[in-house]
């Protein structure tokens, strides 16, 4: 019945669907739609039989809401006249890539998350449908991809409804083999996958309107995403599943589209900016890469209940966390204490520009000094004196065997006076 498949397009968000059928009453039933369809149509089919394609209301269930019909037959050049071939998989895409990216834009204006849920499809009747009914229209438009190279029903025009990648808790993010990055399409978690969502959160809760800085944003998901996966977990830690805690914090255009959730995902970002492969939920016999999780040593009481140090007061503090953060993960959360303090158990906190791609970049361990990978530059080496050099010894100069000493020096200014309370020079 169906003569081609969902195609992932390369380097884009958006997917071609080609309706195909056996028979000519079918390819004649799928030209009508296509005919009448317009932009603000919705249409949708049952599963696996694609030729009973129809326009729906949009407010019930539909796979795909139009943004702009483009007929072909208008088009210059005799590709697309009554006894030219169908086009290629390759000129699909091509078509989609050239026409459908700024007609959605154009469709949903200001209402267009370009980091949301939604893809960005091209439509069209299929083989059958071109050789004997002559079809030439293709359907620019919206869809939401689900398992299995299929798209998810949904309720509503797309401009009405909250964009956000957000998926529900247990859903796992299919991998694509070839790149080790996720698919944002849904997938059965006993099947390959990039990583297992554990929550949503919804920052207008907080925020309102008005969308906050990023270290605010920053904090309040990585404490309500630390809340969530610790619950999702439990009686399991994140700890030793070795997977990483990820979050986003949402784009200026994904607020103002209306998109104010963010998904609390847990994966294993590998150094070259993939992913590893997982293999069933992190909740029961996971498998990361082939292997089975080994976890790591568990943490000494003594060390869980050591106070925390004083903040450094040097302006490499301050720099660790300047810059504008679109992605961040916490590794290792191992209980359901506030993210951030020492009985948690976090390891590190990532953070980088949004990418789509597998967060990095400077790390942080909460109630731990900064030190190497922790964001706070490389180790100290050499003589170093916090507070200024020791004084030179009194006395006669010692014996040197002979040698000429050094030239005298002037005399420097006087040691400073160390803080009673501060540590002693060198530590």
């Amino acid at each position: 019945m169906v003569a081609g498949t969902l195609t992932v397009m390369p380097n884009e968000t958006s997917y071609v669907s080609p309706l195909g059928f056996g028979g000519a009453k079918s390819a004649s039933r799928v030209s009508d739609t296509f005919n009448h369809a317009k932009a603000g149509d919705c249409l949708t089919w049952p599963d696996g039989s694609p030729d009973t394609v129809k326009i729906v209301d949009c407010k019930d269930d539909h796979r795909f809401e139009v943004a702009a019909a483009l007929d072909l037959s208008s088009f210059p050049g005799s590709e697309y006249g009554p006894d030219a071939a169908p086009p290629s998989a390759a000129r699909i895409k091509q078509i989609s890539q050239e026409q459908c990216q700024n007609t959605a834009h154009e469709y949903l204006g200001p209402r267009f998350d370009p980091n949301g849920k939604f893809t960005v499809s091209l439509l069209w009747a299929g083989d059958k449908a071109w050789k004997q009914t002559g079809q030439r229209r293709m359907l620019c438009g919206l869809q939401l991809p689900g398992p299995n190279n299929q798209q998810l029903t949904y309720k509503g025009h797309v401009a009405d409804i909250d964009q956000s990648k957000v998926w529900p808790t247990g859903t796992c993010i299919g991998i694509d083999p070839a790149t080790n990055q996720p698919t944002d399409a849904p997938v059965d978690c006993s099947a390959p996958h990039a990583m297992e969502v554990t929550g949503a959160v919804n920052l207008a809760d907080q925020f309102h309107d008005t969308l906050p800085a990023d270290q605010q944003q920053d904090a309040f998901i990585k404490d309500a995403c630390t809340k969530l996966t610790d619950a999702y977990l439990a009686p399991n830690q994140l700890r030793n599943t070795t997977l990483t805690l990820i979050y986003s914090t949402p784009a200026p255009p994904s607020w103002a589209a209306g998109s104010h959730q963010v998904s609390c995902s847990i994966g294993s970002p590998l150094g070259n900016g993939g992913w590893s492969t997982l293999v069933n939920s992190a909740k029961g016999p996971l498998v990361v890469n082939g292997q089975s999780p080994v976890p790591p040593p568990a943490i000494p009481e003594e060390r869980l209940n050591l106070p925390s140090l004083p903040p450094a007061s040097s302006p490499a503090d301050s720099s660790a966390s300047q810059g504008s953060s679109r992605t961040s993960s916490s590794q290792g959360s191992s209980s359901s204490s506030q993210s951030g303090s020492a009985q948690s158990g976090s390891s590190g906190t990532q953070r980088s520009p949004q990418t789509a791609q597998t967060p990095q970049g400077n790390q942080h361990v909460p109630g731990q000094p900064a030190g190497p990978g922790n964001g706070a530059g490389p180790p100290v080496t050499g003589n170093t004196f916090l507070n200024g050099p020791p004084p030179a010894p009194d006395g006669p100069p010692m014996e040197n065997d002979g040698l000429p000493g050094p030239a005298p020096e002037a005399p420097g200014p006087p040691a400073p006076v160390l803080d009673p309370g501060a540590p002693p020079p060198g530590q």
